[in-house]
Formats: structure tokens, C-alpha cells, sequence
């Protein structure tokens, strides 16, 4: 369908739908030459060309979550050709490259949040590949509530010791999830979705 409609460039705000334009579409060879980007590479790549001007100053002390999908999960796919010799154990000839989760999109959300006059990032300890998931991708949110506002809880409390005065995101699931931990545990922390950041600086 976006072969047919003859677009080039994808842009999404969504870090599961990233994950599967961007990831899984590569791995089946369904991509083709779709430029896939994540809206806070979209705005890093305006910010960086002058386009996007951030003027209104935000004083807020944010901390930034990184998305699973958007993160660990959304580096780029690495196609391998080759054999599996059996024996003991599978061996890969040649050698396969192994997917770390370093590569994924960690930097153009920094970039966004530190060009945004007023604003300071704060960041918690565990954070890229290492992040904490918020609990609400994979099914977990339907399959299993009570694990998914715990883990919601505990990057919350992560977020809080910063000293920060809100948790921001790039994903509309993180959004959803940490909403619905702030409103359970009464935090005082306030959870924004890049976008909005950036909304109010133009």
C-alpha cells in the first residue's frame, strides 16, 4: 500500500510501530527503500537544519524514559546470509552479528529535550539498552495487569529520585502506563510525551 501510494518517508510517534516499520518489515525484506523515522528524529534532523525553531522557554526538570521498541528493540536489523553447521551446537559460518540493543534510537530524543530553552535532563540510572520497561508492551497490560503497573511503579520511583519534575517519553504506551502509575501511587511527577515538550517551546 505505501509502495502504491509512492511514499519515500514514514514518520511515526509511535515507538511499536517504529519498531515494526523500521525493524521487522527489514527482516522480511518488506521495507524496500522506506526511510523510517521516529518523530524525535524527525524534529533532531529540523532542530539540527535551523528548521524547527524552539523559542518559549520551558523551565522544567525532566528525566527521559527510553521506549523499549524504540530503544533496544528499534535498532536497525542486521541480514545475514550463510549456513548453520550443526554439531554439538549450531555453529553460524560465517560468523552472525549479533543485535546488543546499542544502536538503537537513543540520541535524537536527547537532542530534542536538550534544545528545548528552559529545559533540563536529569537522567536516571538505568537508561538506553538498559532502561527499565515501562510494562505495557508486548501483551503484558492485557495479559498480566498487576505486573504491568508494578514495573509502571518502579521506573516511577526511578524517575522520582532523580529529583526531576517530570518523566518524558516517546511512546504512547510509556505515556499511557506511567499516567496510570503517577494516578495510582499519587505521585506528584508529571508525564509528557516529547511532542508536548516541544509544543510548548515553538
Amino acid at each position: 500500500m505505501l509502495k502504491k501510494a509512492g511514499v519515500k518517508t514514514l514518520v511515526t510517534g509511535c515507538a511499536d510501530g517504529y519498531q515494526a516499520f523500521k525493524v521487522l518489515y527489514d527482516k522480511y525484506n518488506l521495507r524496500g527503500n522506506l526511510e523510517v523515522l521516529h518523530i524525535s528524529e524527525l524534529m533532531a534532523r529540523l532542530i539540527g537544519q535551523g528548521r524547527l525553531k524552539l523559542k518559549k522557554n520551558v523551565n522544567v526538570n525532566v528525566t527521559y524514559h527510553d521506549p523499549c521498541y524504540l530503544g533496544r528493540l528499534g535498532e536497525p536489523w542486521i541480514h545475514w546470509e550463510g549456513k548453520k553447521v550443526p554439531g554439538h551446537r549450531f555453529v553460524f559460518d560465517p560468523p552472525k552479528t549479533y543485535r546488543r540493543g546499542t544502536n538503537g534510537v537513543y540520541a535524537p530524543p536527547r537532542d530534542v529535550l536538550n534544545a528545548i530553552p528552559g529545559v533540563k535532563l536529569t537522567e536516571m540510572v538505568r537508561i538506553k539498552e538498559y532502561a527499565w520497561c515501562c510494562g505495557a508492551g508486548g501483551g503484558v497490560n492485557e495479559s498480566n495487569p498487576d505486573f504491568n503497573m508494578w514495573t509502571a511503579r518502579e521506573r516511577i520511583a526511578e524517575a522520582e529520585s532523580t529529583g526531576a519534575e517530570a518523566i518524558v517519553s516517546a511512546c504512547p504506551w510509556c505515556e499511557k502506563n506511567f499516567s496510570e502509575a503517577v494516578r495510582e501511587t499519587g505521585s506528584a511527577l508529571k508525564v509528557y510525551d516529547i511532542v508536548e515538550l516541544v509544543e510548548k517551546a515553538v
